[in-house]
């Protein structure tokens, strides 16, 4: 049987714990906060459906549990990993109020850990001025900041390589990202972070 407590913790929901809630579970603290960037769409649609905290607990215990390498040993590492990424990536690529594990980056550290391979390049891409008024709009170049995270086979958990290579696509993982001032934008590879997000559902399942 699984402790329900130390999971609480690792949903990252931010909110009172709800083994000590009266109030029926809100569904936002299950959906909110880093846990979703690991919970599958139909976890998502059960996940609303709670109304108590007992069926909150329960669903807590099952989430996790699916995602123990080796339910059959005590503790579970991947709640382990997950809390760790969380903190590094709320450590790391915060934005304003936004906390770093809730941004694009963030998502991607929480379900891929730090990318093996790091590489920044600047895009020339043409850009619409329209100017000042009684003045003709121009088309003018400006650079994009470009960082991309770049994951090999051997990076990668087998679940994961299994199902990249299910869907016909290489055993990698290349992620691009669009670096402004004040924001960071996932522009490719947001299809493989949700593969990566159905391959942390492993043996445990």
């Amino acid at each position: 049987m699984i402790s329900a407590l130390p999971l609480l913790a690792g949903l990252g929901m931010g909110c009172h714990s709800l083994a000590h809630s009266k109030e029926p579970v809100a569904v936002q603290s299950l959906t909110d906060g880093p846990t979703h960037w690991i919970m599958l769409p139909e976890e998502e649609k059960r996940a609303r459906r709670l109304r108590t905290n007992r069926e909150a607990i329960t669903f807590i215990e099952d989430f996790w549990r699916r995602r123990d390498p080796d339910p059959a040993k005590p503790g579970n590492p991947f709640v382990q990993t997950f809390n760790e990424r969380v903190e590094a990536a709320d450590r790391l690529y915060g934005e304003g109020v936004e906390r770093g594990s809730m941004t694009d980056r963030g998502r991607a550290l929480v379900l891929l850990g730090p990318p093996p391979r790091l590489s920044y390049a600047q895009k020339p891409v043409p850009a619409w001025d329209p100017g000042r008024s009684g003045t003709h709009p121009q088309i003018e170049t400006r650079k994009l900041s470009l960082e991309t995270w770049t994951y090999g086979e051997a990076d990668l958990l087998p679940r994961l390589v299994e199902l990249l290579k299910s869907d016909g696509r290489p055993a990698e993982i290349v992620l691009i990202f669009e670096i402004e001032p004040h924001h960071t934008t996932l522009v490719e590879g947001g299809k493989l972070l949700d593969l990566a997000a159905r391959a942390t559902v492993g043996e445990g399942r």
